[in-house]
């Protein structure tokens, strides 16, 4: 889980750090946002491995952060939209 969090904020600050030099951003944006959101249904799937039955009950919340991070795949562009905008950079 620690390993998904440091890699998300690197490449954040990646995409932060090319917005603030170049402005074009297109690719580390959509890089990005395609890791970030993908690595947080994989780190709220192990808390709620990690808390077993009671990851999955609401009143731990646990079940919430797996709700909310489905979510983030779909909304702000979907998974699969951010993969074509980097198939599209590569030129695939």
């Amino acid at each position: 889980m620690k390993v998904h969090v440091e890699a998300a904020r690197l490449l954040t600050y990646k995409a932060a750090s090319r917005l603030n030099r170049t402005r074009a951003v297109s690719l580390d944006a959509a890089i990005a946002k395609l890791f970030v959101s993908e690595s947080l249904v994989q780190t709220a799937m192990g808390a709620v491995q990690i808390h077993g039955g009671y990851g999955y009950m609401t009143e731990f919340e646990v079940e919430r952060a797996l709700r909310d991070a489905v979510g983030s795949t779909i909304y702000s562009g979907t998974s699969e939209m951010q993969r074509n905008i980097i198939a599209r950079w590569l030129g695939l």
